[in-house]
């Protein structure tokens, strides 16, 4: 007795990925990509900028402090050499192998600032230098409010260099009026960026007295 054949069955097919559909795989891929990439840039930003003012508030209020103690000061001095001894400076903010007026070092690619003081009759104040300064942190740093920037009040004026400190002159210097707005802010840095590489330094004048 012979058996009926069985059908034959052909293989299913498989269907492979069209070149359009390649394309939109490797474009959504590309566009997660530079979406994390521009994310963790500005999170990276964001947090060190918090910490540059972190450490500015700490160093204008420490300096605040030692001044109005009365503490032994010369007439026109460098404070952050005071502030270290006192211990108001964090170790990892600190470079003592670097030269006087260059060893606070930022969270920032060769950003270093200093702080200063002038004390004469009707002429005191505390000064902050800022060098190698990013525009993209500097035009956050320069908004104010009532004279008040994001890390000190009773800010007075402010001027800035392009970088390359005693090559180039001062290119822009202004009062600090009760406000400035972030348009303002990243104007004067801008203008101040002679070379073009995004740097500058910045010298900010705060009254003694808050």
């Amino acid at each position: 007795m012979t058996g009926k054949p069985k059908p034959y069955r052909t293989a299913p097919r498989r269907r492979g990925v069209t070149l359009i559909e390649a394309v939109l795989y490797i474009a959504i891929a590309l566009a997660l990509i530079v979406g994390g990439l521009v994310f963790y840039q500005q999170a990276s930003l964001q947090s060190r900028t918090s910490s540059v003012v972190r450490a500015y508030s700490a160093f204008i209020t420490e300096a605040r402090a030692m001044l109005a103690e009365g503490s032994s000061v010369p007439t026109t001095s460098n404070l952050e050499e005071l502030l270290w001894v006192r211990g108001s400076i964090p170790a990892g903010l600190w470079d003592a192998t670097k030269p006087l007026g260059q060893r606070i070092q930022l969270p920032f690619p060769n950003m270093y600032a200093s702080l200063g003081a002038t004390l004469l009759p009707g002429n005191s104040n505390i000064s902050l230098v800022e060098a190698n300064l990013p525009i993209s942190l500097c035009s956050r740093l320069f908004v104010a409010s009532n004279r008040t920037l994001s890390y000190a009040s009773g800010a007075t004026s402010a001027v800035f260099w392009d970088e390359n400190v005693g090559n180039l002159p001062i290119l822009h210097t202004y009062t600090i009026s009760p406000s400035v707005t972030p348009t303002q802010a990243g104007t004067y840095c801008r203008n101040a960026d002679a070379n073009g590489n995004g740097l500058v330094t910045t010298m900010t004048t705060f009254r003694i007295s808050d």
